[in-house]
């Protein structure tokens, strides 16, 4: 990769570098904080005993987050990296009852089709980035509004480019407006950023600049008939 352009590269199918990459991005306070705003998002939503997806589930770390503190919830974790589901099963054995993980493609796998239970929340953190480009987290993003029930939330914390940088960033880091636009043309309602976190415009490092993005499903609501 051309290290001008704020990014980086993964190899999460090799065991010893997802290992490694877990073991090192333990997440910090200001992570936990996006963690908590997810958190606080999916219990006004939701009824306590729906099923959240998590795309990207990685190591774990926010699949326990929201595990611990809703009881009554079904998760189900996406990740395309074997070593990163063994390293989250690991993690969150406590709550094999509740949990299912799921190895998929998210652009190319119809995993959107594959559920047994409606799905009250679609949720990742820190992942879809990693598709590279606009072109597949649009499809992620459609793939998503398909797999919600009506009503359900859309919740995307991840990296992007800030607004008036004049540094170059990976394909999949791109400004919250595309963002919102793309969710817009999906037919999501009042997609927006509700909060933008390590915002660093000057002199970034591929951890920082990242955002949360919501987004709601459609609710079809059924036309009643009129007596007169």
């Amino acid at each position: 990769m051309n290290k001008n352009v704020i990014g980086a590269d993964h190899e999460f199918h090799d065991e010893s570098f997802a290992q490694g990459w877990a073991d090192r991005f333990v997440p910090t306070p200001e992570r936990i904080s996006l963690f908590n705003l997810i958190l606080s998002e999916i219990q006004c939503t939701v009824k306590t005993d729906s099923c959240v997806v998590e795309l990207g589930i990685g190591p774990g770390y926010l699949a326990n987050h929201i595990l611990s503190a809703m009881p009554n919830i079904n998760y189900i974790g996406i990740d395309f990296s074997q070593p990163m589901l063994a390293i989250a099963s690991k993690r969150l054995r406590q709550y094999s009852k509740r949990l299912a993980l799921v190895w998929a493609d998210l652009i190319h796998d119809n995993w959107q089709s594959n559920f047994n239970q409606p799905i009250h929340a679609v949720i990742s953190t820190w992942a879809l980035h990693d598709l590279g480009t606009q072109g597949n987290i649009f499809t992620v993003y459609d793939k998503s509004y398909q797999a919600l029930t009506e009503g359900g939330i859309f919740l995307n914390g991840d990296f992007i480019k800030p607004d008036k940088t004049n540094h170059a960033f990976e394909g999949g880091r791109f400004e919250t407006g595309k963002h919102i636009e793309m969710l817009n043309k999906i037919g999501f309602i009042n997609p927006t950023c509700i909060e933008l976190f390590e915002i660093e415009k000057n002199n970034p490092t591929p951890a920082q600049n990242y955002a949360c993005l919501k987004a709601i499903k459609f609710v079809l609501v059924a036309k009643q008939a009129i007596h007169i």
